[in-house]
């Protein structure tokens, strides 16, 4: 592939997780926001109401990754169903953010629902294809595979940078239902690159070979069969709520913590973000050299030992409390970069050594539990905003960030126990 359709490929990644990162980032904080009678919405009940959205969209994520292979199977691109799905999740974003304090509650709560409704089910109709595209457009180059899910790596993390840098400045210029709509105008353009990065065309592509029909039960079945992948998706999972809990953490603790405005996480993250980036340009280079299991492992513990250290956040240890905090944040740089950059390589290589007819459908069960765990994490990361307005104060917000090292370690220790089932021998 060329680097303009490497970059093309990228763009999709940064604007369909820009979206997700301006989610997250402020929807506990938007629900908060201070009314004659008290606040829009309540975060909890927010966060319970996620919840319930995202295991339902969870469930609708292997439908996904069945429908785009059995679209492959049919002898159709993958790509094209990119098309059909792209603008639904702005509008979504738009929409959650719309509610104003001159509505009733039923007005508010209509708008949030319809919101989540179509943010969510189309961020999974489009990324499950989406993701896919590592492996149609690799074409059995495992170097160029291993790159390609590096770029979905670096575009989460350029779309975290610009959710942590550019959204609280709009949020302070223009609210939070305009700065969604930038972004969502934004994020859409972008998300059409994937289509145009195809490296052959389509009268030049070889044959799809399906020998056999497409069964989505089976390679539903198949998937939840894989030791190995299972337990890299709870890996993962742990890894992915553990960013989500402190995504939503980060107003909280540039605010209340360090007596800072919204816009000052962008002083926590920048750094953060600056250390992650270079990390890219090795993460290929270890996993080929050391496998991406261990590359995933170390950087699990590591991250969640960084996460259980900024419960320090507040402290001068290191010049001012400003100082000490983008310090902590700073050592969580290259563990995230990792996770990050080896994520699809891992999930396309668990499908390819299960026959590698089914991609679509393991990053559909991927995400089908990664979203359930997600879920999670915002119910906790709610309840703990929610406890910091009354007696806990600061050390809810405490509680918030070791949330988010101990799923890290939860995580580990699931992926340990199925792993060493794995490798124990079978009686005879």
């Amino acid at each position: 592939m060329t680097r303009r359709q490497l970059c093309l490929f990228t763009l999709g990644q940064v604007g369909m997780m820009s979206l997700a990162r301006y989610f997250f980032q402020w929807i506990i904080k938007y629900s908060t926001t201070s009314t004659a009678d008290g606040t829009l919405f309540a975060a909890g009940a927010v966060g319970a109401v996620l919840l319930g959205f995202r295991l339902f969209d969870g469930v609708t994520d292997p439908f996904a990754g069945a429908l785009s292979d059995y679209w492959v199977s049919k002898g159709k691109r993958r790509k094209q169903l990119l098309l059909f799905t792209l603008l639904l999740p702005g509008i979504g974003l738009a929409l959650c953010f719309l509610p104003t304090e001159a509505m009733n509650a039923a007005g508010r709560w209509g708008l949030m629902v319809l919101g989540m409704f179509l943010f969510f089910v189309g961020y999974t109709f489009y990324a499950i294809p989406y993701w896919s595209l590592i492996d149609d457009y690799s074409r059995g180059d495992a170097n160029l595979r291993r790159h390609l899910s590096n770029l979905l790596g670096a575009g989460l993390l350029i779309a975290t940078g610009i959710g942590f840098v550019l959204s609280p400045v709009l949020v302070e210029q223009v609210g939070y239902f305009y700065g969604a709509c930038i972004f969502a105008v934004l994020a859409s353009i972008g998300m059409i690159g994937p289509v145009m990065a195809d490296p052959q065309n389509e009268q030049d592509a070889p044959p799809i070979d399906h020998s056999a029909d497409f069964a989505p039960a089976s390679a539903f079945l198949q998937a939840f069969r894989q030791p190995r992948f299972l337990g890299l998706v709870l890996l993962l999972g742990g890894s992915q709520m553990s960013l989500t809990i402190m995504t939503s953490a980060a107003p909280f603790i540039a605010v209340d913590l360090l007596k800072g405005t919204e816009q000052d996480v962008s002083l926590l993250l920048g750094p953060l973000l600056g250390a992650a980036l270079p990390c890219f340009l090795f993460a290929p280079r270890l996993s080929s050299r050391f496998g991406w299991e261990k590359v995933l492992v170390i950087s699990s513990i590591l991250l969640g030992v960084v996460y259980c250290t900024a419960t320090l956040v507040g402290s001068s240890i290191i010049g001012s409390p400003f100082t000490t905090a983008m310090l902590i944040f700073v050592c969580g740089g290259p563990m995230v970069a990792f996770l990050l950059a080896l994520e699809g390589e891992a999930i396309t290589d668990c499908a390819k050594a299960a026959g590698g007819d089914s991609v679509s459908m393991f990053f559909g069960v991927y995400n089908l539990v990664v979203k359930a765990m997600n879920g999670i994490a915002i119910f906790i990361a709610g309840v703990f905003a929610e406890m910091s307005r009354g007696a806990y104060g600061d050390q809810a917000i405490r509680w918030m960030i070791l949330a988010a090292g101990a799923s890290l370690f939860v995580g580990m220790a699931a992926y340990v126990v199925i792993v060493r089932r794995r490798l124990q021998p079978h009686p005879s």
